[in-house]
């Protein structure tokens, strides 16, 4: 990054030095908003010149331009003097760097597992295993920030945690190159998520069969597929799916809650449950809804018994956003 400043740097200075030899001289009347406006155009440009003119006469041949078109003249020279430094400007700094993390851990089937992360992603599945195996994959633009993003994993009797630890965020900068972390973890499908927590970026979990699971995101896109048990999922803004090709007949407890954004549920068609969702700035459209109903007017609540509701509940609220009930077909 050094280097490229440097180069965009000598690249001024030489555009300045340029000005100052007289390469590009730019004539006008004692008042500048008094057109027409005169550019020189230096030996390099012979085109510009009568033909069989001696240097002095192409030296001093004057190409009148006016208004829009000195503008442009100005700036074809400008950029045609800035491009060769400017290519080499960022290229280096734009390069991004990756670690991967791979280890493999035996856990207890019931044991409560902890994921935090800032910035990236958390991937968990749930698998008929005894061993918890972490992948990740972090990335950042220098070596430095690499190496000061810490993937730190504690396995305790009964409790396991995942733990991201991200260098302090640049104050004076347009973006933020701490750096970001991927998790891919695959678990039992029994174990307790007790807390799955993501700052930015995009959480999904798949076919846990836990007594709780709760997970939470601030920013971004949350998805859950074939989960069952005790579940409640956060979701600060962005988008949150939730998702079932199939249910077996069992206790599910849906809690989820969106602030900013959109959430959709894909149930099957034989699902039984008790729904309820709301939305308190936005609208509700619902497929188990009896046709004669739909579109007849925008729903804001919906709580209905479906198949006559069951042990299963299914709630969803969002305070601001639509809420999509789709029935799937198998």
């Amino acid at each position: 990054m050094r280097s490229a400043a440097i180069n965009c740097q000598k690249a001024r200075v030489r555009l300045s030095l340029a000005r100052e030899r007289g390469r590009v001289r730019v004539h006008s009347k004692a008042r500048l908003n008094v057109l027409p406006r005169t550019l020189v155009l230096s030996p390099s440009w012979k085109g510009k010149a009568k033909q069989g003119a001696s240097n002095a006469a192409r030296t001093s041949s004057v190409t009148t331009v006016h208004g829009d078109q000195f503008r442009s003249a100005c700036s074809r020279l400008l950029l045609a003097a800035l491009l060769p430094a400017l290519a080499g400007c960022g290229s280096a700094a734009d390069r991004i760097l990756e670690e991967t993390f791979e280890q493999i851990y035996t856990i207890e089937s019931v044991a409560n597992v902890t994921v935090i992360n800032g910035d990236g992603a958390v991937f968990v599945y749930g698998s008929n295993t005894n061993e918890m195996r972490v992948q990740a994959i972090k990335r950042a633009y220098t070596r430095e920030r690499l190496k000061e993003i810490a993937v730190d994993v504690s396995v305790q009797p009964g409790s396991v945690s995942i733990n991201t630890k991200f260098p302090p965020k640049p104050k004076w900068t347009l973006f933020d190159r701490s750096g970001t972390v991927d998790y891919t973890i695959v678990v039992p499908a029994t174990v307790n998520l007790a807390r799955v927590e993501l700052g930015a970026g995009e959480v999904f979990v798949d076919g846990m069969r836990s007594q709780r699971m709760h997970a939470r995101l601030g920013s971004g896109r949350m998805f859950a597929h074939n989960c069952v048990g005790n579940i409640a999922l956060t979701l600060d803004r962005g988008t949150l799916t939730l998702a079932y090709d199939w249910l077996e007949p069992a206790k599910l407890s849906i809690q989820a809650k969106i602030a900013h954004g959109n959430a959709w549920a894909f149930f099957p068609t034989d699902i039984v449950c008790h729904l309820v969702a709301e939305t308190e700035h936005g609208k509700i459209g619902n497929d188990f809804e009896e046709p004669a109903q739909r579109g007849t007017k925008e729903i804001t609540k919906a709580d209905m018994l479906i198949q006559g509701g069951g042990d299963a509940a299914v709630t969803m609220h969002a305070k601001e956003g639509d809420i999509k009930i789709v029935k799937a077909s198998p």
